[in-house]
């Protein structure tokens, strides 16, 4: 009986290891195809992603000052 348990544990494992490496496979093909046939393509969608987390980054950090400022107000009005 722990037989049964060990196999039908190694199946399960292997099937979501499985899964797990298809999905893979499908996001990134999905990825290389979003990039279309021009090789030149790759590096400026890289570089336009860079510098989309970079404003991201700017933006959140801003938002924690402004935020941290309106609390400091708060602070001193109450």
């Amino acid at each position: 009986m722990g037989e049964n348990v060990g196999a039908f544990l190694f199946l399960s494992l292997g099937m979501i290891v499985v899964t797990a490496l298809i999905i893979g496979y499908k996001l990134k093909k999905q990825q290389l195809e979003m990039r279309g046939s021009d090789p030149q393509l790759g590096p400026e969608v890289d570089a336009l992603r860079a510098q989309l987390a970079e404003m991201q980054e700017r933006l959140d950090f801003t938002e924690r000052l402004l935020a941290g400022g309106r609390a400091s107000q708060e602070d001193t009005s109450a």
